[in-house]
């Protein structure tokens, strides 16, 4: 996904003229970059209102209009891809790195200063599977706090660099909404709770203010939230608990020095001391069964004639990537999953040994992120009385089919 940094030209002060001269688009297609939030300007150190206000406020006047929630927010206890409680990140916290940024979304067609620096997305990466949120089904659950929804596959939980509105909360405000608080006032845009993987279907929770963000957090901290995962592999998946661990170092995945997929070690650490390097991971498998996915039931996997296993799955710790990467590491990756698929039955151990390490490397080279649906479901979530549960899968409902 390219963009073109440049510098607002002298003379000119109309956002939308500005981003018409970078990107060489009219004024009217400058105009959707901004809507969409394909454009991004540097701007001077804010105040730390200036930054909440970016997210929680939602003023359609014609000064500049800023979006947050860069990614990478939320990098602790929130979902699918938190880590370590000890790690979580505080809203204190998260306002700190905000501050540290030198780019600001800017959502409205308004005026800026020459020589200001603009960060433009001439072709903004587009996801057409938010449009599933026209089905009024996808709404699992309303209280006068959180919305949970079925999340379609191949849609990311919160806003991509280049697309602002098709994600999550964009989507499901738009097609679904609009919500009421408690206190009957349009909620101008549902805040997300945790993350579930752009390519994982499944049960995500939002809440209509800040204040249910703060108390879904507690409970996770505090472990009060419940999840299932439906996950489908070619190869049986053991049954039982499994514990693993992920190196620390290795967690930084799409950061500096970090992997785009996640390794674990089935060895735990030798020591108290050591153990402080590492990320514990725990889930459960409850159920696995052999099932039949039907090649004409409405997506484009070919199953050919290998048997599917669907696993069901709890989990008990919430780490980046947790599922796909435990199940990797046991030979049963999960079906369509490119990123993991490449080093089945790869672990940690695998470094100790220089032929090893070296498949590791080869093994690395074939990874590639998915663009297709992946064999996972974050099937059901259950918390402070809430209890929603998504609907059949992609793959079906595991039933053989036969023609009459």
């Amino acid at each position: 996904m390219k963009c073109i940094n440049s510098v607002v030209p002298p003379n000119i002060r109309a956002l939308n003229e500005a981003v018409s001269i970078v990107a060489n688009v009219s004024r009217s297609e400058a105009n959707t970059l901004i809507e969409m939030g394909a454009v991004w300007a540097k701007m001077e150190t804010l105040t730390d209102d200036d930054v909440l206000d970016q997210y929680y406020q939602t003023d359609s006047s014609a000064a500049i209009k800023y979006a947050d929630f860069a990614p990478g927010w939320g990098a602790g206890d929130y979902g699918l891809g938190s880590s370590d409680e000890e790690d979580e990140e505080t809203l204190e916290e998260y306002v700190e790195r905000q501050m540290s940024l030198r780019y600001r979304r800017i959502l409205t067609p308004s005026t800026i200063e020459p020589g200001t620096d603009i960060r433009v997305y001439p072709h903004p990466r587009r996801f057409p599977s938010c449009y599933d949120f026209a089905d009024p089904n996808r709404l699992l659950y309303e209280d006068t706090t959180f919305i949970v929804v079925d999340k379609p596959p191949m849609l990311p939980s919160q806003p991509e660099p280049s697309n602002y509105e098709e994600c999550c909360p964009g989507c499901v405000n738009t097609l679904l909404g609009p919500f009421k608080t408690i206190a009957g006032e349009d909620v101008a845009r549902p805040l997300i709770c945790h993350r579930v993987d752009s390519c994982v279907g499944g049960c995500l929770v939002l809440s209509k203010d800040g204040n249910g963000q703060r108390v879904f957090s507690d409970l996770q901290r505090q472990r009060k939230i419940k999840k299932l995962y439906l996950a489908v592999t070619t190869e049986p998946v053991p049954l039982g608990m499994h514990v693993h661990w992920m190196w620390g170092s290795l967690n930084a995945r799409g950061q500096s020095g970090g992997t785009p997929c996640q390794f674990v070690s089935h060895t735990p650490p030798v020591s108290r001391k050591k153990a402080k390097s590492w990320i514990r991971c725990v889930l459960e498998v409850v159920k696995c069964e052999p099932i039949a996915i039907n090649k004409e039931d409405g997506h484009t996997y070919d199953p050919g004639d290998k048997q599917h296993y669907q696993s069901t799955i709890r989990l008990v710790t919430g780490r980046k990537h947790q599922v796909r990467a435990q199940l990797a590491s046991l030979g049963c990756p999960l079906i369509r999953d490119t990123l993991y698929e490449a080093i089945s039955g790869m672990t940690l151990e695998d470094l100790e040994d220089e032929d090893s390490e070296e498949r590791m490397d080869e093994a690395l080279a074939n990874v590639r992120v998915p663009t297709e649906p992946i064999g996972l479901q974050a099937h059901a979530i259950l918390f402070a009385g809430v209890r929603a549960k998504a609907r059949t899968p992609w793959w079906g409902d595991g039933i053989a089919k036969t023609r009459v």
